[in-house]
């Protein structure tokens, strides 16, 4: 399913549906190249079927902070997606960067390849409307979007200095400071999250004790975390995987963050129960501008190309026919 949902992503953010036919509605004409309605309507079918599978059929009528619904907003990040694609795809073309035709093929080989014995989904496409020729059209876009790109980082130098002072103003992201941890929780709340009685939390007590008794003897943490703990990670033997600061309750996190690698804590209590930690892993570092030079440049060139995007579109010739937009089905 990989596939599949990379060529959603595709369309959503690369794609731009033109039709030459005088006689179709244009949602919108870059430098005299029409966006039509009816494929419009077909970027946004394709990619409301593909939020409603993550998010529920219900997301459309909600408000975002802006006042606006996803609805409203989906309908206009498709819109300036296909402006802004189209706008690429002219400059592929003035460049001489478009993709050949063994390299599109190749992509629609691979992705006939992950979709062919999935019927349900290929039915989909073809109440759609996406057929080969459709699909081939697709990946020319996205293809003709990567070479531009590549052709784009090839001819910008980015300078020593630009990435030393990207670092310096960056260098808290490329601290790492977490701790790989398990635990052991004898819980002081019940199911429905309200505090036990004062006898219930005397008796969670004593079995966190009888438990830090025995890991602290040395028998093994996962399989005393199996039997004592009581929240969803002890079938993992404790296991909560890797965090950063600010990811668990304050006094949890102090613990764990004073730690070394192979310690186990006492019993430390939360508003959830009694717990003992031990710690699995632990990583603090600063990352030198050496370390991270490739990714800063990697980064920057991202940057600037976004920036010679906009350019591009700001330059060109683009007109919106709101009244068009307003009659696509949703």
């Amino acid at each position: 399913m990989k596939k599949i949902f990379t060529f959603i992503l595709c369309l959503m953010m690369t794609i731009s549906l033109i039709g030459c036919s005088a006689d179709k509605k244009a949602v919108a004409i870059v430098n005299g190249q029409n966006i039509t309605l009816e494929n419009y309507q077909k970027l946004l079918y394709l990619n409301k079927s593909s939020m409603e599978s993550y998010y529920g059929s219900d997301i459309w009528s909600k408000k975002m902070e802006d006042g606006k619904t996803y609805s409203d907003t989906l309908k206009e990040m498709v819109l300036q997606t296909m402006i802004g694609s189209e706008v690429i795809y002219q400059q592929a073309e003035k460049d001489k960067v478009i993709p050949t035709d063994k390299q599109v093929q190749d992509q629609i080989n691979s992705f006939n390849e992950s979709t062919k014995n999935n019927s349900e989904y290929q039915e989909q496409l073809k109440k759609m409307g996406i057929n080969e020729d459709f699909i081939k059209f697709q990946f020319t876009r996205d293809l003709a979007n990567t070479n531009l790109q590549k052709k784009f980082e090839e001819d910008t130098k980015i300078s020593e200095t630009e990435m030393k002072k990207y670092y310096e103003d960056n260098k808290k992201s490329f601290y790492t400071d977490t701790v790989t941890a398990s635990h052991i929780l004898l819980k002081t709340q019940d199911s429905e999250g309200k505090e036990l009685s004062a006898k219930k939390k005397k008796e969670a007590k004593k079995k966190a004790e009888e438990a830090l008794a025995k890991v602290k003897s040395g028998e093994d943490f996962a399989k005393v975390a199996k039997k004592y703990s009581q929240d969803s990670s002890a079938s993992k033997g404790g296991e909560l995987g890797t965090f950063g600061r600010g990811k668990m309750v304050s006094e949890f996190e102090k613990a764990a963050f004073n730690m070394k690698k192979g310690e186990i804590s006492d019993i430390v209590e939360t508003e959830y129960g009694y717990h003992i930690i031990k710690v699995t892993g632990r990583v603090d570092k600063q990352e030198t501008y050496n370390d991270v030079k490739d990714k800063i440049k990697t980064t920057l060139a991202g940057q600037k190309y976004t920036e010679y995007v906009e350019k591009l579109k700001k330059d060109s010739k683009i007109e919106q026919k709101e009244d068009v937009v307003k009659t696509a089905k949703f």
